[in-house]
């Protein structure tokens, strides 16, 4: 399970409840063997005599800890927010495409639709479920480099056309720095040395709490194994978020399941 943790990766072939679950249990029965550990090595009277300074140490672990935790966090939804206002704009760009094509002379303007039809098709049906495996795969670029070639070698007869030529070049433009950022945030993930000062960083702060001395054994555990399962949920959404299309929780295909349903309408 470790390694499922330094890799977060693995983890996305089972459910997230599944793997919250998991990962609770296990931080619990860490918790509880630890605590009973430390008791072994040192009794609760001898704890609680330095209770004063331990617990100041452990405010101020405690709180470093929560700020990176919360940093961390905020970087996975940053993260899945890019990646699904990305994949918003890449979709709206191909419906922009399309309402522009409209103003075009046939053949130009069936085979401009088509391009976009197949690069909507390639997305869905190729891109994302790679995405959905952890890698990229760009099939929908030669279905751009179609389309950029089409209106490239148009030959406008008017200012108008010339403005309408000018008007889709852009919009492919965009559309290509659109699918680009969606691509990059599927490629990119929260650095593995992250991954490592937040798990050591938990389990150094669980270890502290056990260092404090308490009267009663169960409710210090109560309260070591409480402190131990709310660090694991913040983990169980950081891992949920750090992969935007991975996971239950990942990116749908939604925006381009409503271009392709145009398509369709269209016919």
């Amino acid at each position: 399970m470790r390694a499922a943790i330094m890799h977060p990766d693995m983890v996305y072939q089972f459910p997230i409840w599944a793997v919250g679950l998991s990962l609770a249990i296990l931080a619990v029965i860490g918790t509880i063997l630890l605590e009973l550990g430390v008791r072994n090595f040192a009794s609760a009277d001898f704890r609680r005599r330095h209770n004063d300074i331990a617990a100041a140490i452990f405010s101020i672990i405690g709180v470093t800890y929560a700020v990176l935790l919360a940093f961390v966090a905020m970087l996975a939804w940053d993260g899945f927010n890019t990646a699904k206002a990305a994949s918003h704009s890449e979709a709206g760009l191909v419906m922009d495409v399309i309402a522009a094509a409209d103003g075009l002379t046939e053949p130009a303007r069936t085979n401009l639709r088509d391009s976009m039809k197949r690069y909507t098709g390639a997305v869905i049906a190729i891109e994302w479920p790679a995405q959905a495996d952890g890698h990229v795969v760009r099939v929908g670029d030669r279905f751009l480099d179609e389309a950029q070639r089409l209106v490239v070698s148009l030959k406008p007869a008017s200012q108008a056309d010339t403005n309408l030529q000018a008007l889709l070049l852009e919009s492919l433009t965009r559309l290509r720095d659109a699918r680009q950022e969606r691509l990059l945030t599927a490629e990119t993930t929260i650095p593995g040395i992250v991954w490592f000062v937040v798990i050591v960083g938990g389990a150094i702060t669980i270890a502290f709490g056990s260092l404090l001395g308490a009267p009663n054994v169960l409710m210090h555990l109560g309260m070591s194994w409480l402190l131990a399962v709310s660090g694991v949920l913040v983990l169980v959404l950081i891992i949920a978020l750090s992969n935007p299309f991975r996971g239950d929780f990942r990116v749908s295909t939604a925006p381009f399941d409503y271009v392709q349903s145009r398509f369709e309408d269209s016919r």
